[in-house]
């Protein structure tokens, strides 16, 4: 972390502790170099999967969409449909 007053990179955490119902870390932090304190949040970012098409496009995974193609695929195999769940899980 950067100090928002100095621009300091170095400094030391006084606190740490949930927030927002256990989705955020609320950190309390103090500049090691002007000793002022600021307050910083984490939280998990989410990236969704992304499917790369043949003419170069990206489009979000859908799970349906690929388990409906793996129907079609599969129409005269002996395949269960909780193989294709299982497939769809990994």
């Amino acid at each position: 972390m950067r100090c928002p007053w100095c621009g300091n990179e170095q400094d030391k955490v006084v606190d740490s502790r949930p927030a927002e119902g256990g989705q955020t870390i609320r950190r309390r932090r103090q500049c090691l170099s002007c000793a002022r304190r600021y307050t910083t949040y984490e939280r998990v970012e989410e990236l969704g999967l992304l499917v790369t098409k043949s003419d170069g496009t990206k489009e979000p995974w859908d799970r349906e969409k690929m388990v409906a193609g793996v129907r079609k695929a599969i129409v005269n195999l002996p395949v269960t449909e909780e193989q294709v769940a299982r497939l769809a899980e990994r």
